[in-house]
């Protein structure tokens, strides 16, 4: 019985997180400060109304409740136009006012920001790709953004509809094969975010997952420049081989934009926080089963299998991967939301 309920302590703690990571009242960045803003309206309106309503209920069942000894039809009251005017009133007023305040809040959140850093979004069955084109960048699955820096983001799919979602810095935006739909914010607290594709496409869409890692300036500053200069560290030079003979057809390793996107790209694949699109956490046993059998962890997924390597061949495939990082940067420490 102990086992049981510390099982389920331990189930509604970590259920506690996800539910954390996933709300959209956290005003990570100026997106939901605006959304924010509009919940104590919302809230203090549907509290008035259940009052008044509740209350005239009970005011009207105790005022004209039968009277012991009462036989027959109570008196009849045939309605009262001044009343009725109120209360016609009174939900209009309060619709208007809502209405108000929302189009001021979808006013704010779609207002071009001058100096926004942009960023190209793609997404694929299943996995993201974020392009920095004005600096050149290119990372898969967790995009890197500085604190305080306006930024647009530029959504787009190359397959079928996905829905780009991280609930604690901004709302969702679809990314439309042929088409591009605009998201701009400001992260304003350093972390690390949960984001989710919220639109059905396909087997793994519950595991199309991405971080948005959220630094200080300067941290940020610091990684871009030494991402500029970066040469793929060779960890180990039979994971190396490994990697050309089996991985490099799909995958690049530059942090740089390719002619043509295949697989995810994995210049920074040693900085990353998670594996797969963001549904395991970043570890060599991880990895290791990532690549040995890709549908076993996302059903759907293009990435074949690669059980026919030896375990030495797969220890150098991992330390040659997980060496693929700029030095100094620590995405790990970075709280959750």
């Amino acid at each position: 019985m102990k086992r049981v309920l510390m099982a389920l302590s331990l189930w509604g703690l970590a259920l506690a997180q996800e539910v954390h990571r996933v709300a959209i009242t956290h005003p990570g960045g100026s997106y939901n400060q605006e959304v924010a803003f509009l919940f104590p309206w919302v809230y203090f309106f549907s509290f008035l109304v259940f009052l008044v309503v509740a209350g005239a209920l009970a005011y009207v069942v105790l005022k004209f409740r039968a009277k012991p000894g009462q036989e027959g039809e109570p008196p009849q009251i045939h309605g009262n136009d001044r009343l009725e005017v109120i209360w016609t009133l009174i939900p209009l007023a309060i619709v208007f006012i809502l209405f108000g305040l929302t189009a001021k809040a979808l006013i704010q959140v779609n207002r071009p920001i001058p100096g926004a850093m942009k960023v190209e979004v793609t997404g694929y069955q299943f996995w993201w790709d974020f392009h920095y084109p004005e600096l050149g960048l290119r990372n898969s699955n967790e995009l890197i953004l500085p604190a305080g820096v306006p930024v647009e983001l530029e959504i787009t799919s190359k397959d079928v509809i996905h829905s780009f979602w991280v609930p604690g810095l901004s709302g969702k935006r679809d990314a439309i094969p042929g088409q591009k739909t605009l998201l701009r914010f400001t992260p304003k607290e350093p972390g690390n975010y949960y984001g989710f594709c919220a639109e059905l496409c396909g087997a793994s869409h519950s595991r199309m997952l991405f971080r948005v890692l959220v630094v200080p300036k300067e941290e940020f500053d610091r990684f871009v420049e030494a991402a500029k200069a970066y040469t793929p560290p060779v960890a180990d030079a039979q994971g190396q081989q490994v990697f050309q003979q089996n991985c490099a057809a799909c995958h690049a390793v530059q942090g740089k934009m390719p002619p043509a996107v295949i697989g995810p790209e994995l210049g920074f694949a040693g900085n990353r926080t998670s594996l797969a699109a963001g549904i395991v956490e970043n570890t060599p046993e991880n990895l290791k089963a990532w690549i040995k059998d890709p549908t076993a962890l996302k059903p759907g997924a293009k990435m074949p299998g690669f059980p026919q390597l030896s375990e030495g061949d797969l220890d150098a495939l991992v330390r040659y991967l997980e060496g693929l990082k700029v030095e100094g940067v620590d995405f790990k420490a970075l709280p959750k939301f």
